[in-house]
């Protein structure tokens, strides 16, 4: 009878709170505690993961649950939850009537919905009120989700010991694998664990936890859930010991990626701790030995644009003086000058636009540019280079030259449209450093970049055109990528093709002895980058499959001597070329359809004029891009008149035959009857801004400059002027050079020089003195 009466006064209490409970909603979401950022690999694996604002390894909830927890979570605290709508009467009768026997509670009769309800309002005192809510609620509840959904909801926000909630968390911080891979014994484990949760802490009732465990190993065994086989294995496994640390393959990528949710990225687990350690590596041998203390990687599918590895920096050490060494910048994202590595796309540019021809000649001879002075890396001139071996040898001072003539202001309007964001500052602002380093970029941005050029040539040899999607940043996520690009890839096929070729020749000046090294590996189009004073060492590298960057230096911007992108960087980046895959790759396919037959003078690398055959240098026919048929006709080759016939003869201008007569020794200067301009000053050029050196001073107390002049012929005399005073004549026996010693005063000046013909020329500078 009084069975009957309790039963009676549950279903009333019950009828009248579900009315409340259709008044006052769940909230949504039914919790709203902060989470942990969880990183996935590619395969599922856990590549790491950051704890909860509130200081909780709390995982997101969505991963899949093993069947073995589900079934041992029920047995042991709901045998009869498929079947009850929220609330289990025998259950909470039963309750009630041990609670009174006892004189207090001794049995709460939740099911696990109502214990889901009371983990979402915080676990508040156990009442009889507040089993009320819990039951109303947890009828809502009911009606609201699926059993799966609830079980979801209670694994992932159940407490499992110290500041550890959820399933997931528990699963890697006690067992290191993931809830899919528990056993029946770890299942069991973390069904019982939440009912007392401190008990997994080693010295605190450990055997009080065995034992139940033990025990809700046998009632499954009982209950036919697992067989005597798999009782007896489980009955021998130990507890886990203390909490096993997380994983941290990824940890910049982490910090890069919004918190308090789960990141399933692109990220391949194995080639994340490869790269790594070979970037530790080298952090630890090389680098240290020239305190070089931050280096960076980054290795992507040039297909899909997936990042495979993210090394955002070497590792953290735990000694005070590594905590404050830069490491924990992710210098993947961190804006740096980007040395040469903006050479190709220039040299790719003027081809598609029909500017140079792939071995066009283009001017090595001194520049200034408003007072900016370029030089090569090895501090000597060639007179003449083609364009292809200036980006092969990343000679600075052609390609300067080749940026003039594309204009600075288009080619910032190039890279801005190809997904370069950092590039904010003015075209003006940047000037012709643009193409030296001047602006900055980042890791992953510049190596997105090559492998969205990769990637488009790919497409139009598979489809006979681009499309918008090729040129799309990095992807490390589904919904999260690096950079953002906008239309389809701006540089025509053959450009590509040709650039890639270019870059797949080793052969810089930077490199010396050091290219040999790399010269047997498998064949990737790669540059190198030094960035000013030293600070910025880059390489990156792309085949048909990979594009793999690497950065190497200082975060906080200290330069070292010595430190080169060929020396430092490369080294690392063949040696990620060596983990990838390379079987059947090939190379880049030739894009024929982009091209045309032209006849080309060997010489001068333009298209040929009849003066270039009538000179007996070679002209080839050779495949050049589309566009290059509007290139100009070879203005070298010039005709001229010797013992009454007309021929082409291959003439330099003076300056530019002055340095291209020190390297070629087949080079003729032409008969001075030849015509054309004979005498041109070196140094200083027109409109120079030159500034007072420290050194030793001329009888007028100011210091000297070495002004420099070169004739076609050897046996020339030039006489020089300034401001129309004669300072004196120079005769030349030797490859035309004529240099004086000046001592000009701060101010405007006009240089004169004339030779014994009469041929003049003029040109003003200004002189500085340095504050």
């Amino acid at each position: 009878m009084k069975r009957r009466r309790i039963r009676n006064l549950v279903w009333l209490a019950l009828a009248a709170g579900t009315t409340v409970g259709y008044v006052r909603l769940l909230p949504k979401p039914l919790f709203d505690a902060p989470y942990s950022t969880v990183l996935y690999a590619r395969d599922g694996e856990l590549l790491g993961a950051r704890v909860a604002k509130d200081g909780q390894w709390r995982f997101p909830p969505g991963a899949a649950l093993s069947d073995k927890y589900l079934r041992a979570v029920v047995e042991y605290e709901d045998r009869r939850f498929y079947r009850h709508p929220g609330v289990s009467l025998p259950a909470l009768v039963r309750a009630a009537e041990q609670n009174r026997r006892a004189g207090g509670v001794v049995s709460g009769g939740s099911t696990l919905t109502m214990q889901l309800v009371r983990l979402s309002r915080g676990n508040p005192p156990r009442t009889v009120a507040e089993k009320i809510r819990e039951a109303i609620l947890a009828v809502r509840i009911e009606w609201s989700y699926t059993k799966e959904e609830i079980l979801a909801l209670y694994a992932a926000h159940a407490p499992f010991g110290g500041n550890v909630v959820g399933v997931e968390a528990a699963a890697w911080r006690y067992f290191g694998h993931s809830p899919e891979q528990l056993s029946w014994a770890e299942a069991a484990t973390l069904a019982v664990l939440p009912n007392s949760p401190a008990l997994i802490h080693p010295g605190r009732g450990r055997g009080e936890l065995l034992a139940k465990r033990n025990r809700l190993l046998e009632r499954m065994l009982a209950h036919w859930v697992l067989d005597s086989t798999e009782f007896e294995a489980a009955l021998a496994e130990p507890l886990p010991d203390a909490p096993e640390p997380l994983p941290r393959h990824a940890p910049h990528l982490s910090d890069r990626l919004a918190e308090g949710r789960a990141w399933h990225t692109t990220v391949d687990d194995a080639l994340q701790v490869r790269v790594q350690q070979i970037v530790d590596g080298y952090g630890e041998r090389m680098l240290a030995a020239n305190r070089i203390r931050n280096a960076a990687a980054v290795v992507v599918d040039v297909e899909s644009g997936e990042v495979l590895a993210y090394v955002g920096n070497i590792s953290p050490g735990e000694r005070a003086a590594e905590a404050r060494d830069g490491r924990s910048v992710d210098v993947v994202a961190a804006r740096r000058s980007t040395g040469s590595l903006l050479k190709p796309i220039l040299y790719g540019a003027m081809l598609t636009e029909g500017q140079v021809l792939p071995n066009t000649l283009v001017f090595d001879t001194p520049l200034q540019m408003a007072g900016f002075v370029p030089s090569n890396y090895d501090k000597t001139f060639s007179g003449v280079v083609s364009a292809r071996r200036a980006v092969e040898r990343s000679l600075n001072v052609p390609v300067v030259r080749m940026l003039a003539d594309y204009n600075h202001h288009r080619f910032l309007g190039l890279l801005r449209s190809m997904g370069l964001t950092t590039f904010d500052r003015s075209a003006d602002d940047y000037g012709s450093t643009l193409i030296l380093g001047g602006a900055e970029g980042t890791l992953g941005e510049m190596t997105g970049l090559y492998a969205a050029l990769a990637r488009s040539l790919l497409r139009y040899d598979r489809t006979g055109r681009y499309e918008a999607e090729d040129m799309r940043g990095l992807r490390v996520d589904s919904s999260a990528t690096i950079q953002k690009a906008e239309g389809v890839c701006p540089l025509s096929p053959s450009a590509l093709w040709f650039m890639f070729e270019a870059m797949s020749g080793v052969n810089r000046p930077e490199e010396e002895a050091a290219w040999q090294e790399f010269s047997s590996m498998k064949r990737v189009a790669w540059k190198t980058g030094t960035s000013y004073g030293n600070r910025d060492a880059w390489a990156i590298g792309v085949t048909p499959r990979y594009a793999v960057g690497v950065w190497v230096g200082n975060a906080d911007g200290e330069g070292r001597a010595g430190m080169t992108g060929v020396g430092y960087a490369a080294p690392i980046l063949f040696d990620l070329f060596s983990l990838l895959p390379g079987g059947g790759e090939g190379w880049f396919p030739e894009p024929v359809g982009d091209m045309t037959e032209e006849a080309v003078c060997r010489r001068s690398g333009h298209r040929a004029s009849e003066w270039c055959v009538s000179s007996g240098d070679a002209v080839d026919t050779v495949r050049i891009p589309l566009r290059g048929v509007v290139s100009r006709v070879c203005p070298y080759h010039r005709p001229v008149s010797v013992g009454g016939e007309t021929r082409g003869w291959f003439v330099l201008p003076p300056a530019a035959e002055y340095y291209y007569r020190q390297r070629a020794t087949d080079y003729v200067p032409p008969p001075v009857s030849a015509g054309g301009r004979p005498l041109e000053v070196i140094y200083p050029q027109p409109g120079a801004m030159l500034y007072l050196p420290k050194g030793e001073r001329g009888s007028n107390g100011f210091e000297k400059f070495v002004f420099r002049a070169a004739h076609r012929s050897d046996s020339a005399s030039v006489h020089w002027h300034l401001d129309q005073v004669y300072l004196g004549t120079t005769r030349s026996s030797s490859a035309g050079g004529h240099t004086l010693a000046v001592s000009p005063s701060a101010g405007e000046h006009r240089l004169t020089v004339v030779d014994d013909a009469g041929y003049t020329q003029s040109l003003g500078f200004t002189v500085l003195r340095r504050e």
